[in-house]
């Protein structure tokens, strides 16, 4: 059985789906420069879903499982 974390791990995303967000997270984003179309690359997954650490544009920061999915755009399969 192949992980998730596997399939995603060192690859590199363009964020979508962030005016989907709730406003809290999406201000959060926002303030640290992070918008639709920015380079994401996962450095790092924790186990049960648990924060995923992302790198974007140079700064590593942690977010959740399911904000990750859904700034992902389903890309994870």
């Amino acid at each position: 059985m192949q992980l998730i974390s596997d399939n995603v791990m060192n690859k590199s995303f363009d964020l979508c789906n962030i005016e989907q967000l709730d406003s809290q997270t999406a201000q959060r984003l926002h303030s640290l420069g992070i918008h639709d179309g920015s380079q994401m690359s996962v450095v790092r997954f924790f186990p049960m879903h648990g924060p995923v650490i992302v790198e974007i544009e140079q700064q590593q920061i942690g977010i959740r499982y399911k904000v990750f999915k859904l700034l992902c755009g389903g890309q994870l399969q």
